[in-house]
């Protein structure tokens, strides 16, 4: 079974997407591989936790790569190899790219109703790994997802005035994009999905040692959070003021050792 399509992808398709490079690639997957590893993670019992706070709610996590099921290694597997890292670069046209291998911000995620994850940007810099955040990749397992349940991945422009595109999380939907620390992204309203159902995706971060993250927003602090944005004034609540004066206090703390 040949588990990935090594197809040819056109860099001026990248890099000509709005607000930030990006590209959707559908059917790249083994349709089986898929199907199994999404059947494995309705199953799966070895969450890292759930999110659940005024920028995410019922999002179950897990980055414990060794209690992955059978199908989902076979995926992040793929996912690590310098074959697949060589063919990324070559439309991307990153320099040493380096896979997330231990799993430091890669992994399994599930939203149940009701969850979201709001707009925001990823840590562009990884204290683990020490490195730089340049691709983001998503995999989704839905299938027969209906437009009304909501959970599209929705794209920022950096002012945060509008929203460019909408990612529709269908079934061998693989979803890629940089970094630029203004890449702003996220499924910010409560899904309206039945109860029985998950908005399943697999993620995977690479990072390289180059800072391509915009000047006013380099976020390379060790300790650096997400950057997370409203839509309007009021949508994150009181939660949003505590995020900030713990970003504050994190800065602080940095800058005194």
């Amino acid at each position: 079974m040949e588990i990935f399509d090594y197809k040819k992808v056109d860099a001026n398709d990248f890099f000509s997407s709005k607000p930030f490079p990006n590209i959707e690639l559908s059917n790249f997957w083994n349709d089986e591989l898929l199907e199994k590893c999404f059947f494995e993670i309705k199953d799966y019992q070895h969450w890292d936790g759930e999110k659940n706070f005024f920028a995410a709610k019922k999002r179950l996590y897990s980055s414990n790569r060794k209690l992955f099921p059978e199908n989902v290694k076979k995926v992040f597997d793929v996912l690590c190899s310098s074959k697949f890292v060589n063919w990324l670069s070559s439309f991307t046209n990153e320099k040493e790219l380096v896979a997330d291998h231990n799993l430091t911000a890669s992994g399994i995620s599930s939203v149940g109703r009701g969850g979201f994850l709001k707009i925001h940007c990823d840590p562009n810099w990884n204290p683990k790994m020490k490195l730089y955040l340049r691709i983001i990749i998503i995999i989704y397992l839905n299938k027969e997802w209906k437009d009304n349940w909501g959970g599209h991945l929705e794209l920022w422009n950096k002012e945060m005035d509008n929203c460019v595109k909408k990612v529709k999380p269908n079934f061998n939907n693989m979803f890629v994009f940089s970094n630029n620390g203004k890449n702003y992204h996220g499924h910010p309203d409560p899904l309206n999905i039945p109860e029985n159902e998950r908005r399943n995706n697999l993620i995977m971060y690479y990072y390289s040692p180059y800072n391509n993250s915009v000047k006013e927003n380099s976020r390379t602090t060790i300790g650096e959070l997400s950057d997370y944005k409203q839509r309007k004034i009021g949508e994150f609540g009181f939660g949003y003021y505590l995020n900030k004066l713990i970003k504050k206090i994190v800065k602080l703390f940095n800058f005194s050792i």
